[in-house]
């Protein structure tokens, strides 16, 4: 899967130069920063941390929910491709590597000993490559365009890792990381959203709604809640 990223834009670029003769096509390279967080029955605010006591590589620590409904910071960085079909409307479509990820709280720690109160932040972080078709909708005035789009995303997994951070009963900053996991799913999102372009710069903003169920194990559907705002600069094309 770590292949995936480098393959799907290198694509992204061949075909702009397969295509640049023609009039209004353009490619973009965008990078970016959003939230996202996780909604629905399935997901929570707050959840127990769990400790075995042992150590490593004996040492097992699990949240007993990881799906936090609170906003985690992420990034983003790809290319686009725009392809006009008739005044006013445009097919584009998107090639990025994406960090996505949620947080909650947890006041308790249980282990071997007992339950003890603690003051602790929960994250976890996805990292995917998604690719985003959409249909836009442009409005021009000189050299400024304002446009509205929608489509459809899949992201497909790379990476999982989560981070625990917190302050026990005497004061004391602990962090219990994980890496090298996997995503539960390769997300399929509705996506919509608003664009501002001037001369070479472009600002967009995409919200992205999932629709695949996160918690395979669980009881109660959680699934992925995106909002991505992209810088992106024209590198080729015509017609603007």
């Amino acid at each position: 899967m770590r292949r995936i990223a480098p393959v799907l834009i290198t694509a992204c670029l061949f075909i702009s130069t397969t295509v640049i003769a023609q009039h209004g096509i353009k490619l973009t390279a965008h990078i970016g920063s959003g939230v996202s967080f996780f909604w629905g029955p399935g997901s929570a605010d707050k959840a127990d941390y769990y400790r075995n006591g042992l150590t490593f590589p004996n040492a097992v620590d699990t949240i007993e929910n990881h799906f936090g409904r609170s906003a985690r910071t992420g990034f983003s960085a790809g290319v686009q491709l725009d392809i006009p079909l008739k005044a006013g409307w445009a097919f584009t479509t998107s090639a990025q590597f994406e960090q996505v990820g949620s947080k909650l709280k947890s006041d308790s720690i249980v282990g071997p000993g007992g339950t003890y109160k603690i003051n602790g932040e929960y994250t976890a972080d996805y990292n995917f490559v998604s690719v985003n078709p959409q249909i836009q909708r442009s409005l021009t005035a000189g050299k400024t365009s304002i446009a509205l789009h929608g489509g459809i995303d899949y992201a497909i997994k790379i990476s999982y890792a989560d981070n625990f951070n917190f302050i026990d009963q005497s004061g004391l900053n602990t962090s219990i990381g994980h890496s090298g996991g996997k995503p539960e799913v390769n997300d399929f999102r509705l996506t919509a959203g608003a664009s501002m372009s001037f001369s070479k710069w472009s600002i967009d903003l995409n919200y992205k709604h999932g629709l695949s169920d996160y918690n395979k194990n669980g009881n109660g559907k959680a699934s992925m809640r995106v909002l991505q705002l992209k810088l992106g600069y024209k590198i080729a094309g015509l017609g603007l």
